[in-house]
């Protein structure tokens, strides 16, 4: 299996199998055919489950129930990694899709026409509806990132080799600056990731997606802890 897609899920405000059946058709409809879904589930109903069952003649869905560290999205993520046996691994979160029917083959050009080796970061754009897109933005890096400057965007425009260390996961502890942070940890390893200036991935941005929802006071926790464990 070329690509495992990483998708963390749960009821999202009883949305949850709206958006992702939305994505399962982008998924369905890619060009490039070698991969599987890596479903990792915290809902506490049957929505999701029952939604993977419907799909599994159309794709390669395994799906996982995971019953600890609810609304944890980090731990979330990190199990469906753990369950992904692709040999790279590209996420997508639940309300985010895929762009187009190419965006899997041009990550795939990415990595074997112009060696890509461990992980990789693609352009993007916005949808408040899921059709009508705005706002592209390619992703660079920045020395600051781990401080919250994010110039790359979110977790589901990278994509990454299914070899790298183990203990790079995502950082329980973090919610608002769980991706900074483990940009800043692959940096450090990997330095700079490759870059796809495509848009591969569409971010929606909707009233309970998760940063719309995240209080001032958790945000400074989080700065603080940043700072501490990363004295500039």
């Amino acid at each position: 299996m070329f690509f495992s897609i990483a998708i963390p899920t749960y009821e999202m405000h009883g949305m949850g199998v709206h958006l992702l059946e939305h994505s399962f058709e982008k998924l369905k409809s890619q060009v490039f055919k070698d991969f599987d879904v890596v479903i990792s589930d915290h809902s506490k109903d049957d929505d999701i489950k029952n939604l993977c069952e419907r799909w599994k003649n159309h794709l390669d869905v395994k799906y996982f129930r995971y019953d600890e560290k609810f609304g944890n999205s980090s731990a979330n993520l990190n199990n469906a990694i753990s369950k992904c046996s692709g040999d790279w691994i590209k996420i997508i979160f639940q309300d985010d899709y895929l762009f187009d029917e190419k965006s899997l083959h041009i990550h795939r050009i990415s990595i074997s026409e112009y060696g890509a080796k461990h992980w990789i970061a693609s352009a993007t754009e916005r949808s408040k509806d899921g059709i009508n897109v705005y706002m592209p933005h390619c992703p660079r890096w920045n020395n600051d990132m781990v401080y919250g400057v994010n110039t790359i965007s979110s977790p589901s425009v990278i994509c990454f080799k299914n070899e790298f260390d183990k203990n790079l996961k995502f950082d329980e502890r973090l919610i608002w600056l769980m991706d900074v942070e483990f940009y800043h940890r692959m940096y450090q390893k990997y330095g700079e990731p490759n870059y796809i200036y495509n848009i591969t991935v569409v971010n929606r941005t909707w009233e309970n997606q998760i940063s719309s929802n995240i209080s001032g006071e958790l945000i400074q926790e989080e700065h603080k802890l940043i700072e501490n464990e990363y004295p500039r």
